[in-house]
């Protein structure tokens, strides 16, 4: 697109239908992709290319109809999926928080269950029911993966207490032990400079 803009007055109709089709796949709406269309062209100081939109739009059409349903909800848990947590993440780190207060991902280390390698779908449940009722009214997103519990949130003293009791009550689901969890805090950064990949959700350690 870029070189297309630089090089001559038009843009080729693959290559925006191509572009169009793309932000389809990555789960991008059709009216935040012209948008972003319309912004390129601005900052390029050049007139919209009517023809191209138009292919752009075709493109996130058929994008659209083949790509698989994204879901926002895990089934096991109830709680966000990867790749919607991942998006969140990345948003916040691109664009900031929608308030001033600044934010961070905390990741809660469960006990490796005995029996077996992952935990049973009866537990998922009930960690997502605990996990909803101690953060509901936070504005935090959580995911549940690999024996670990990763929440986005905003800093703030009431969050921090609530992340503790919810801790707490995790550790005490299944006849657990208190204190078995490790909890560690990675601060977003603030500058949108500092953009964090979305395939870079720092996994439990």
């Amino acid at each position: 697109m870029v070189t297309s803009l630089a090089t001559r007055a038009t843009v080729p109709a693959p290559t925006a239908k191509s572009l169009g089709a793309a932000r389809a796949r990555n789960g991008v709406s059709i009216s935040e992709t012209m948008t972003d269309f319309r912004a390129l062209f601005a900052a390029a100081d050049q007139r919209l290319d009517i023809d191209a939109l138009q292919s752009l739009a075709e493109g996130w059409a058929e994008g659209a109809e083949s790509a698989p349903p994204i879901s926002c909800t895990d089934v096991y848990t109830g709680l966000a999926t990867r790749s919607y947590f991942q998006r969140r993440v990345h948003e916040l780190s691109v664009f900031g928080p929608e308030c001033s207060r600044p934010h961070a991902l905390a990741i809660i280390s469960l006990p490796t269950p005995g029996e077996s390698r992952s935990h049973c779908w009866t537990l998922l449940a009930r960690l997502g029911e605990v996990v909803e009722h101690h953060l509901k009214g936070t504005g935090a997103s959580a995911m549940f993966q690999d024996t670990a519990l990763h929440v986005l949130f905003a800093v703030t003293e009431r969050n921090l207490a609530r992340l503790m009791e919810c801790q707490r009550a995790i550790e005490c689901l299944n006849e657990g032990t208190p204190g078995q969890s490790r909890i560690k805090f990675y601060p977003l950064p603030a500058a949108p400079s500092g953009a964090v990949p979305q395939d870079s959700v720092p996994e439990a350690s």
